[in-house]
């Protein structure tokens, strides 16, 4: 039997398409449920590339840390940054890193 690859980190793309969690599509997630082994297998199949992640800043592409149900997101240690800076995506490590830096040094 194949599990659903929800990882509880529910939160859709820009678009609203996609979960930025476990990489399915709306209508996946929906029709989860009445999904046959072998279709709920090819959808699991896609999920690695779906949620490789293209960064907006540099163009890097970069796995998304919210993947591991088990530990936390590498971004959680990262200080917010500004909503315009990630321009409603996540950002690389590198560009996030240096984005969070202004905040990094007021905190002192």
């Amino acid at each position: 039997m194949i599990a659903s690859p929800c990882i509880n980190v529910c939160a859709l793309d820009a678009e609203g398409l996609r979960c930025l969690g476990c990489g399915r599509t709306i209508e996946e997630i929906a029709g989860w449920g009445a999904m046959g082994e072998a279709e709920k297998a090819r959808v699991v199949a896609r999920l690695p590339q779906r949620r490789a992640a293209r960064c907006p800043v540099c163009g890097a592409t970069f796995g998304c840390g919210a993947a591991d149900a088990d530990h936390a997101c590498w971004c959680a240690s990262v200080p917010p940054v500004e909503p315009s800076i990630a321009r409603g995506t996540c950002l690389c490590p590198a560009c996030l890193a240096a984005a969070a830096a202004p905040a990094r040094n007021a905190r002192g």
